[in-house]
């Protein structure tokens, strides 16, 4: 029904892979995809193991590392080790559920940026732009049984197939491509990222 919406269908834009261009769907949708993506973080504390296991100093500095490729981000510090090479030592400190998290997938998404990204050396920028934008995206409140915070929203990452395969986000798989529904149940509101 988002797909067919007359109020969606002229608003929705996609990158052309050809242009490079912001464009309209312009296709019709035969298929949905969408996976659910946990979301229970209400702390950026998620994060402080970056601190702990000595990827980040405690000057907020990402520590370096001799340079590679995981294809195709280079890699140059610790972080982005931690983020990608699953080999590496650390990799660990962040179990599977925990990179599942709809936190931990906007992070990567700003830590490991577009093809012309400039990379920060400190943590701080993007912790900071994180948990602006999950604050943005993300809706709570408070419950009143327990009168604890609880997330109300539900994401979900969305593939949509037209009858020539997959049609958005792109036509073209990458790690970096992705659109982000966040479904905000009491408001009735949809962000999409």
């Amino acid at each position: 029904a988002f797909f067919k919406d007359p109020d969606v269908i002229p608003n929705l834009k996609l990158l052309s892979d050809s242009s490079g261009q912001w464009i309209t769907l312009g296709t019709e949708v035969k298929k949905i995809e969408a996976i659910n993506v946990p979301c229970t973080q209400l702390s950026m504390s998620f994060f402080n193991r970056l601190y702990n296991e000595n990827i980040v100093r405690d000057s907020g500095h990402i520590v370096k590392c001799l340079d590679s490729f995981c294809d195709p981000f280079p890699v140059s510090d610790e972080l982005r080790k931690v983020l990608l090479v699953e080999d590496s030592e650390k990799y660990g400190i962040f179990s599977q559920p925990d990179r599942e998290e709809f936190l931990f997938c906007l992070f990567k998404h700003l830590c490991l940026g577009g093809a012309l990204c400039q990379y920060e050396d400190v943590l701080p920028p993007y912790l900071q732009t994180t948990k602006l934008l999950y604050k943005d995206l993300v809706s709570v409140r408070k419950n009143p049984q327990t009168k604890k915070i609880q997330i109300t929203s539900s994401v979900f990452k969305v593939t949509a197939y037209d009858s020539a395969g997959v049609c958005y986000p792109s036509t073209k798989s990458h790690e970096q491509t992705f659109s982000y529904f966040i479904v905000d149940p009491i408001k009735r509101h949809v962000h999409v990222l």
